[in-house]
């Protein structure tokens, strides 16, 4: 689910290996040797996406299925995200989770899980030398769970936590990010972290898990995707096995989604909490994705404002370098997941809607409000001026050079292609490079008139001392910036500028932390 693979699969792992030494204390019958799965009849009903490298001696396997946290039933949020997670991290028909786990230690693979708002991936890498023994392996996780009570609360507990130690204790950047894309998508079917709701989680049993998985993780629902060096035949061994599953609704048109809800004015959430810092998110929805013509000249514009983890957007120029604000400035056009622990857009989170944001952190409490100005200041002043043309090529040929990284690896490189599947267009990383090499700056700063703005935007702090910080914003005065040296004269003269701007909250909310992700 978003955001939560590396936190999941290290309480995943330290669970199994809690249980070691109670596995020792009894003998076990020993796990069956995985065979290779026997052609029978392939499913042509399946869709599938093959991206081969015959000289690659690994082989990349790609399930994604349109089963998100958007078709998790009311009131038993996360219901997508624990049916996941017992096909991945639990025990099958055959063997118990942790003979899975030693079945697949010997092989150098795993098989991951990831819950977004619209799909659910399950994948794998294996060398090729291996890939019978990975293929009956992961066949078997997937069409013949177990779905035992133990493997039930042991995932459960997995996503509380999640919720309640990681998020709301631990990790401010992720409670910001999930909060943000809360406050943009208010009763929208985005509105809920795919991990779910404390309550929602609590309601669940394995009952609801056995019908979610009977009604969603079905071959209408499903693109198979397969990278490598696989041999002759192999798609349609996949296929053979995966029609195991439940064919599920002959249509494959997905959910409906509402228009989300336009913010009216700045709306900004305080998120109390114990924190030395403040984070900062802002953000507004969009009417359009990658499929989207203007998406690519936007994707210019925004990386010119503030790139993720690079240091030649303007954010980070104006906030950091000449500032010291603080450590992160960046923006994006798009749901960006894990964006502590990433350095590019990670694929397998498709969504049909998106939404631009900027993030800042951390930043000293004294100066959050001369953060959220300079943020607002330089939104604004890309508006009204623009890109100039030497700013164009100078982000445009970076973007060109710098998308080919996304898919160093073969993992990556399937993903980015199965994203596009879903988009309903020509491969993602093609597409940067086809559209980007005969931009022209007019296009970039056209759409930045046409679909960014200042007025009406969602806004989210976590902090400490929220009350103080409410009463500061709803002044609405002056607030200089709190240096620890001397700046230059042109710095501090910028710095009138912001420090004056009006932020005119629309509303402000206080939120304790506790409250967060409840229901």
């Amino acid at each position: 689910m978003t955001t939560t693979r590396t936190a999941l699969a290290l309480l995943a792992l330290a669970l199994v290996a809690s249980g070691a030494g109670a596995a020792k204390a009894k003998p076990k019958k020993k796990p069956p040797v995985p065979q290779p799965v026997a052609k029978v009849m392939e499913d042509p009903r399946i869709d599938t996406l093959a991206v081969p490298s015959a000289g690659s001696p690994l082989v990349a396997v790609r399930l994604l299925f349109r089963a998100g946290s958007i078709d998790d039933p009311a009131g038993k949020e996360g219901l997508a995200a624990l049916t996941g997670l017992m096909l991945g991290q639990a025990s099958t028909a055959k063997r118990s989770y942790g003979d899975l786990v030693a079945a697949l230690y010997p092989i150098a693979a795993s098989i991951e899980v990831n819950t977004d708002r619209e799909v659910t991936t399950i994948t794998g890498e294996v060398h090729r030398d291996n890939l019978a023994a990975y293929t009956s392996l992961l066949l078997e996780a997937v069409t013949e769970p177990a779905f035992t009570q133990a493997d039930f609360e042991r995932n459960r507990e997995q996503l509380l936590t999640y919720l309640t130690n990681t998020l709301r204790g631990t990790n401010d950047e992720l409670l910001g990010l999930e909060a943000i894309q809360g406050a943009i998508f208010p009763g929208h079917p985005y509105a809920h972290s795919p991990a779910g709701t404390v309550q929602g989680l609590k309601s669940l049993t394995l009952d609801d898990v056995k019908g979610f998985y009977k009604k969603a993780f079905t071959r209408s629902r499903l693109l198979l995707g397969v990278a490598g060096g696989y041999p002759e035949g192999f798609i349609a061994q996949l296929k053979t096995g995966l029609a195991a599953l439940p064919l599920g609704a002959e249509s494959k048109e997905p959910v409906a989604l509402p228009a989300p809800a336009p913010p009216e004015g700045r709306r900004i959430t305080l998120i109390e909490k114990p924190a030395a810092s403040v984070g900062l998110h802002l953000g507004f929805p969009l009417p359009l994705n990658r499929a989207d013509a203007d998406f690519y000249p936007l994707l210019v514009a925004v990386s010119a404002l503030g790139e993720h983890r690079t240091s030649y957007g303007r954010l980070y120029g104006e906030l950091r370098e000449k500032r010291g604000l603080n450590y992160g400035d960046y923006a994006y056009l798009e749901y960006y997941e894990s964006p502590p622990v990433t350095n590019s857009p990670t694929p397998g989170v498709p969504r049909r809607q998106q939404y631009f944001s900027i993030w800042l952190r951390p930043v000293v409490p004294v100066n959050a409000q001369f953060a959220l100005r300079g943020a607002l200041f330089e939104l604004d002043r890309l508006i009204r001026d623009g890109l100039s043309p030497e700013e164009f090529e100078l982000t445009r040929s970076f973007m060109i050079n710098y998308s080919k990284l996304w898919g160093q690896t073969l993992p990556r490189r399937l993903g980015f292609a199965m994203d596009s599947r879903f988009y309903g267009m020509s491969p993602y990383l093609d597409e940067i490079d086809r559209r980007l090499s005969s931009m022209k700056v007019e296009e970039v700063n056209r759409a930045i008139k046409k679909y960014l703005q200042v007025d009406n935007l969602r806004i989210v702090l976590v902090t400490a001392n929220a009350a103080d910080l409410k009463a500061g914003l709803e002044r609405d005065l002056p607030v200089p910036m709190k240096y620890n040296s001397e700046v230059p004269a042109e710095v501090l003269a910028d710095d009138e500028l912001i420090q004056r701007l009006k932020i005119k909250p629309a509303s402000i909310e206080i939120v304790p932390v506790d409250r967060m992700f409840e229901k």
